[in-house]
């Protein structure tokens, strides 16, 4: 069974992170911040709120769908998330889109999990 691909659209922080094997020894030095909280406190509360928001939904996908999900973040500011925001025709974020179809624009985890639930079924019943 192949995963559900869940491409989300969101502004990330700059300094969201460094490559993988300097986070893993940053961290067991307990030098810093884990990397999805490092450089928020440089931008307004209400973004705060969303990121926080955003990173706990994206924790709670792949927790309560262990290898059923795949999920992308696209930050629309790079090159590549911003010809991906104009092909799915995001205006607002954070924006889901899900198996490069259905998309999801704001904060209904509802829908987001019906549409997931949906794919993974029609992914089961052409086997």
């Amino acid at each position: 069974m192949e995963p559900v691909h869940i491409d989300v659209f969101f502004p990330v922080p700059e300094g969201w992170g460094l490559c993988t094997t300097c986070e893993t020894m940053m961290a067991q030095a307990d030098l810093v911040q884990p990397p999805f909280e490092r450089g928020l406190d440089e931008f307004p509360s209400d973004w705060q709120e969303d990121f926080k928001h955003l990173t706990e939904v994206i924790f709670s996908l792949s927790d309560h769908y262990p290898d059923k999900v795949q999920i992308r973040i696209w930050d629309p500011r790079s090159f590549q998330g911003l010809l991906k925001s104009i092909r799915h025709g995001v205006r607002r974020y954070p924006t889901f889109i899900v198996n490069g179809h259905q998309k999801i624009a704001g904060w209904d985890e509802d829908k987001l999990h019906q549409s997931i639930k949906a794919f993974g079924e029609s992914d089961n019943s052409e086997i």
